[in-house]
């Protein structure tokens, strides 16, 4: 039989105990949580502002797509094969027959499109005239997307350029 005194040192070191496992188990890990959980509202947080301030322009691109949407839809009643529309938008540049050459890469299909894809390679163009190229083939007429850009300058006169475009022609979706 234990004396009072070693029964209140025992109840005192049990609930010191108590406390400790208490504080061990439970306090200490919660604080973490709060700690690593407001961490990741203060993250979120930086996430939505850069949201916001990226507004203007994911409304800008979904005006841009929503037209090139509508030339998509015009061109799909055209009665001409894509690589004939292709070759004439490039001929209407002033690109000769002879510098052209197109090859078809595949078709892909999108969400909303399909895109047949191309490989045009054009020879003995300036920087000028590649620049031109480019402009017509991405913002013209044509439900076209310009993918890839290749300019190698010539090794015979570095004045003009051989380059290689990867063009998708987009059809809407059947």
């Amino acid at each position: 039989m234990l004396r009072d005194r070693e029964k209140r040192v025992l109840a005192v070191g049990g609930a010191a105990a108590a406390v400790l496992l208490l504080l061990i188990f439970f306090v200490i890990p919660g604080i973490s949580r709060i700690k690593s959980q407001a961490r990741l509202v203060a993250s979120a947080e930086t996430d939505l502002a850069e949201v916001r301030k990226a507004r203007p322009e994911i409304e800008r691109i979904l005006r841009e797509t929503g037209s090139m949407a509508g030339i998509v839809r015009a061109a799909a009643n055209a009665k001409d094969a894509p690589l004939t529309r292709i070759t004439a938008a490039l001929q209407e540049a002033g690109i000769p027959q002879a510098a052209l050459n197109i090859k078809s890469g595949g078709v892909r299909d999108g969400e909303q499109f399909r895109e047949e894809s191309f490989d045009v390679r054009i020879e003995n163009l300036t920087y000028l005239e590649a620049v031109k190229t480019l402009q017509r083939l991405s913002s013209g007429t044509l439900p076209v997307a310009v993918r890839s850009a290749t300019l190698k300058s010539r090794y015979d006169d570095p004045r003009y350029l051989d380059v290689t475009l990867r063009v998708g022609y987009l059809t809407p979706k059947s």
